[in-house]
Order: C-alpha cells, then structure tokens, then sequence
C-alpha cells in the first residue's frame, strides 16, 4: 500500500518528538534518581555528625570516658535525643516484630573507640565498598577524641517512604512523557496536513495541466499563494507555469492561423494565375511567368525566414565571428539604402562621434548586417514622408550600443513588447502591398540573442519608433537553447 506524504510527515515528525520526550524523560528519572541518592547520602552524613554531638552531651552528662568505656550510653536513648521518635524509625522495634529495615539510620549507626571495640549499638557489617566504606564522626571530650562515631551508608536505592516518593515521581514524569507523545502526535498531524494540503492542490493543478487543461489555476490565499515560504514560491511557479503555457498555447495557434494566411494569399494569388493561364483568359507571357516568378520568390522567402525562427528556437543560430569594423559596417548599410529612402522622401542620417570612427568588434558581420537591413527594411517600410531615418553608433565600456530609430508614425505602448513576436503586426490594417511576413523583427531579436546582446523598442523623440541594439564588443558562441533542428 501506498503510503501517503502526510502520514510519512506525521511519522517522522512523531517520531523525532517521541525519541525527545523519551530521552528528556529518562535523563530527567536517572537524574532524579542520581540526585535523591545524593540528597540521602548527604541527609545521612548530617545526622552522622549530629549523633556525634549527642554522643558528647550524653558522654558528659554520665561520667565522660568512662560512661563511654563501660558502655552506659545506651543507643535507643541517644537516638530518642537525636530526633523525635519515629523520624528516623525505632531503633528496636516492639515484640513479636521483626528487626527495623536496613535503611533505618538506628540500625545503620554505633560508637566505636579509638581501639575498634563497639560501645554503643551493634556490630556493622562492611558495604559493598569494604570496611572503607563505612563513615566516620569523631566524638570529642574535652577537645580530645575519645571514640568514633560510625554509619553504614544507606543502599544505594532507596527504600519505605523514600522509594514511594520516586515512584510517584517516575509515575509523573511517565504521564508527563505520554501526554507530550499526544500533544506531539496531534501537532505532527495539524503541521503535516497544513504542509502537504498545498502540495496536494499542486499535484492536481499539475495533473490537470499535463492533461491540457491550461486555465487550471492555484486560488491566493493563506495555505496557497499567499504562503510566503518554499511551498508559497511551488505554488505561485505553478501558477506562472501555467500562464506561460497558455500563452504559449494561444501563440502556437495564432503561429498556425498566421503561417497558413501568410502562405494562402501568395498561393491563391499563384493558382489564380495558373488557372487564368490554363483556361486561356490570361496568354502565357514573359510578363505572366515573371508575375508567377515573384510569387514564387515570396513564398520561398517566407518559408526561409520561417525555417530561421525555427532554427534560432531549437538553437542558437549559426554565426562565424570574426574581427570587423562596426562604423564600417553601419556605412555599408547606410549606402545600400541611401537610395530607397530618398525615393520614398525620407532623409538618412548616420551619426558617429570622432572616437569611433574606427572601432573593433568581435562579430558575424553577415547576421548584423542582416539585422540592420531588417530594420531599415522596417523604418522605410512604415514611415510617413517627408520623414527622417537615424542610425547612430556609441560604446559603453565593453559593449556597443547601435540605435535605430525613425520619425512618425509610432508604436502604442502596449504593443512595444510584441513588436519581436513573430507574424505581429502592429497596425493591422497595414496591407500586405506595404511588404514584409511580420518575421524580420523576430530574426533580428533571434541574431541579437546569438550574440549574446538583445534588442529593445521604445519610442523615438522623432515621433516614431526606436530600437537599440545592445551587443558586447567581443561576443562569443551562446550556448544551445535546444535540440538540433
């Protein structure tokens, strides 16, 4: 059988409570245990020196070392003297009982004289430990010692009321352990279940979305999103996760619905002309094969752009660096379109500053020089005349910076950040006479980014669009985003 998260974490979580309970139990029982001895044995010592002071008084009283010698103390009497009768247990107990308990401190005590010989009490038999073990308190007469009091230490494990009192302490600390287990397996529960609770809405988000069903979302809250620990940031990537695959989703089909109108107008066109040849409404002419021709050409240039944006998703394109001139490079560029923006009443304009008139860059001058063709092809295409077109040129310590940007009409500022998706058009009534697949933003973004560089939109202080370029001076091979295509 399976056995669920919140039961493994109850376990473990019952479990490390269990084991501390236990252990805090049993060091808190040997402690006890260790230090009632300790208590006892010290009590012991204590009335050991008492009955030495006794001993004195009573030695005094009858006739000092001789009462002593003689043995007239008798034990009974000093132990009566000592304490209250039945404090410390009778010495002798009534007819017809046995003897007192071992424990008993009138049982455990004698005077001795300096020779060994007993004067008072009975013979005491060695402790565990030896003769050695056996506790001395010197009994003084005039300053001098005369005799020794001697106590046989008490065992080690208490006995009588001493005994009851550390099982009843042992019965407390056992309940104590047993309701902390209880307090510790209902709190193992409550945590493991406000744990895994989330994870179990995650595992059925993400269930549902690995079956497609993309609007799943995680709903805020406090045992959800609004958790601002590790399972808050599970749940809020959840939610990311899923808006970023219906986005991808939504852009999937409007790839589709826009490569296929993309490629329907130019082969409507094309069969059109090939009916209209065929049933002899149109007569096959240089002209009409040249018309055929450039159909052909669109399509095919769309179909390679296509390919190129598939390419730079599943790697990083192909590019050959190389040491080129970058002011160089803007001026062949400049040159190869002086002539169109002039014929579509635009002015072209180049601004590098005196530093940079010559400058070394580590690039694919193919795939750059392909990047700002794309964006001339762009700013020419869509700008009103009479308009201006800039390119400028500047660098920021290891990167350059190149900006093109034009005159009206510009972008909305909620379309800028599309403007690189490709097959987006930002003005969708522009027809398709103007030119262009809706693709050239996107190659340029996919060359900036095999470069290690990036493109971005913003508005122009000529009143149209700007694009920067950003790109390191020396850039490098970008590692593969995907397989090969």
């Amino acid at each position: 059988m399976r056995l669920r998260l919140v039961h493994t974490l109850s376990l473990t979580l019952l479990a490390f409570a269990g084991v501390a309970v236990l252990a805090l139990g049993g060091l808190t029982a040997w402690n006890l245990r260790n230090g009632f001895g300790s208590y006892l044995a010290a009590r012991d010592v204590q009335h050991l020196g008492r009955f030495a002071g006794v001993v004195e008084a009573a030695a005094a009283r009858e006739g000092g070392l001789q009462a002593l010698q003689q043995g007239r103390l008798d034990l009974r009497e000093l132990l009566d003297e000592l304490q209250p009768p039945g404090l410390l247990g009778p010495t002798h107990p009534p007819a017809g009982r046995p003897p007192a308990g071992p424990d008993r401190f009138g049982d455990r005590v004698q005077v001795v004289g300096l020779d060994g010989r007993v004067l008072a009490g009975r013979s005491l038999p060695p402790g565990n430990g030896g003769a050695g073990s056996l506790i001395d308190r010197p009994v003084r007469l005039n300053g001098e010692v005369v005799a020794m009091a001697r106590m046989r230490p008490a065992p080690l494990v208490p006995e009588g009321g001493e005994a009851r009192f550390l099982h009843d302490q042992y019965r407390v600390i056992a309940a104590s352990a047993a309701g902390l287990i209880a307090l510790a397996l209902l709190t193992a529960a409550l945590l493991a279940r406000r744990w895994t609770r989330p994870l179990a809405a995650v595992q059925d988000a993400t269930q549902r979305l690995a079956q497609g069903e993309l609007t799943v979302r995680l709903a805020a809250g406090p045992d959800l999103a609004g958790r601002g620990d590790e399972i808050g940031d599970v749940v809020r990537n959840v939610n990311r996760m899923a808006e970023g695959l219906a986005r991808l989703e939504g852009a999937r089909r409007r790839w589709l619905a826009d490569i296929s109108h993309e490629l329907r107008t130019p082969l409507t066109v094309l069969r059109g002309d090939i009916e209209a040849l065929q049933d002899g409404v149109r007569p096959l002419s240089r002209e009409a094969i040249g018309v055929l021709h450039e159909e052909v050409l669109r399509i095919g240039k769309l179909v390679d752009d296509l390919h190129l944006l598939a390419t730079s998703d599943l790697q990083v394109l192909p590019c050959h660096f190389e040491t080129t001139d970058a002011p160089d490079l803007l001026r062949r560029v400049v040159q190869r379109f002086e002539g169109r923006a002039s014929a579509a009443g635009l002015r072209l304009d180049l601004q590098l500053s005196d530093p940079l008139a010559a400058l070394a860059v580590h690039w694919d001058a193919s795939r750059i020089e392909q990047l700002l063709a794309n964006l001339m092809e762009n700013s020419l295409r869509y700008t009103d005349a009479p308009g201006q077109v800039l390119i400028g040129l500047q660098q920021a310590h290891a990167r350059v910076i190149v900006v093109v940007e034009d005159s009206s009409p510009g972008v909305a500022d909620a379309q800028l950040r599309h403007l690189f998706e490709p097959l987006y058009r930002s003005d969708a009534a522009r027809a398709r006479q103007q030119g262009g697949s809706g693709l050239g933003l996107a190659i340029c973004q996919a060359i900036a980014l095999a470069h290690g560089g990036r493109l971005v939109a913003s508005a122009s202080a000529l009143g149209g669009l700007r694009i920067t370029l950003d790109l390191p001076q020396q850039a490098q091979a970008q590692p593969a985003r995907g397989g090969n295509p």
